[in-house]
């Protein structure tokens, strides 16, 4: 994949293993966009095909907040893998290398959110 929305425009890559769902692959992503944020995001592979791309996240799931920014690597949240448990992404996630926590994502609201 090549980035193509801002928020990925630096750089483009993966958070951790596909997660099969219903719909597809899901795939979480991380991107780098400008002052070297990193953010997340995710795309959604045939479940068939995994060469092809059913859908992306226009606008990323997690960016840092203030609270988030500061630290030894500054302005970055990242992931290394999540997890579905009856329909909500479970996704822990560390920010600016200096602490961790995680988000619950419905995975119907992923799934909106993709083009």
């Amino acid at each position: 994949m090549k980035p193509t929305y801002p928020w990925e425009y630096i750089q483009l890559g993966c958070c951790g293993s596909p997660i099969e769902t219903d719909a597809g692959w899901l795939v979480l992503t991380h991107g780098v966009g400008p002052m070297r944020q990193y953010s997340l995001g995710a795309i959604l592979l045939d479940r068939d095909d995994p060469t092809q791309v059913i859908g992306r996240t226009r606008e990323p799931l997690l960016t840092p907040n203030l609270c988030e920014r500061d630290g030894y690597v500054p302005n970055v949240v990242y992931s290394c893998g999540a997890q579905i448990h009856h329909a909500e992404l479970i996704l822990p996630y560390a920010m600016s290398d200096q602490a961790c926590g995680f988000v619950v994502i419905p995975v119907p609201d992923i799934l909106k959110a993709m083009s």
